[in-house]
């Protein structure tokens, strides 16, 4: 009774974890560039009983069955498919029409991203909405103002000379990790240069959350959860009528 009792908690905390998942990515449904992410559990282990005199009077067969021991959070694994390019016609505004990831330079060290909404500081530079200075081939780019213009290979005229936004791939994307602002990390993913995607100016990429999908996992999500909400409640029950049952005796 116990083992059941656990089996359902680790039912309600993997569905918990699931809901947290759905909730940021519908919360981020319109952020510029977000990837939806997915959580995949798995059982525990199984665990074999036997019985604990195996030379009982029942014959050779020690084997009472299979225990299992409930699920668990296995991993939380990002979609990176594009998402849809809409036109914005701000200059600031850029898209990576293929696989690839901008360059950025934070206080961390150089972070990855897709999302291309921008701004010129008051240094001149392009940064993001954080501050953080977009990376060309020659460091970070400064146009001084808005009018500049930005061809598909990523080609265009700074203030320093002729320089180019820098694209990055991954031969591994699994390996990258977020970091919160839409910046990635590249933990354990093999950086390698970027020579097939393009890049669009004024076009922002949008949001690749499947809306009707996470309201669908949603209403999954909470019913799997009241279920083993129930579950508990029934097995306390049982425990407490066993309990005051045994207490007469």
């Amino acid at each position: 009774m116990i083992r059941g009792l656990y089996t359902s908690a680790t039912g309600m905390v993997t569905q918990q974890k699931r809901m947290d998942v759905v909730t940021n990515n519908l919360a981020n449904a319109t952020t510029p560039g977000f990837k939806q992410d997915m959580l995949l559990s798995s059982s525990f282990e199984a665990l074999m009983v036997h019985r604990m005199n195996g030379n009982s009077d029942f014959g050779p067969l020690n084997e009472v069955g299979v225990l299992n021991n409930g699920i668990h959070v296995d991993e939380i694994v990002t979609s990176f498919e594009e998402g849809m390019l809409k036109e914005t016609g701000i200059s600031t505004d850029f898209a990576i029409d293929g696989d690839g990831f901008f360059v950025v330079n934070t206080p961390q060290g150089e972070r990855y991203t897709r999302a291309g909404t921008w701004f010129v500081s008051s240094e001149g530079k392009l940064v993001t909405q954080e501050g953080y200075e977009i990376q060309g081939q020659n460091g970070a780019i400064n146009v001084n103002n808005t009018s500049f213009t930005v061809d598909s290979y990523g080609n265009m005229k700074t203030v320093t000379g002729l320089d180019k936004i820098k694209l990055v791939n991954f031969e591994n994307l699994s390996g990258l990790r977020k970091e919160g602002g839409n910046l990635y990390s590249a933990n354990n993913a093999q950086i390698i240069n970027d020579t097939g995607s393009k890049i669009k100016q004024g076009y922002l990429e949008g949001s690749n959350v499947d809306l009707s999908k996470q309201m669908v996992d949603m209403i999954e999500i909470s019913r799997s959860f009241e279920i083993n909400q129930r579950m508990i409640k029934m097995q306390d029950e049982k425990l407490g009528k066993a309990v005051s049952e045994i207490g007469r005796l």
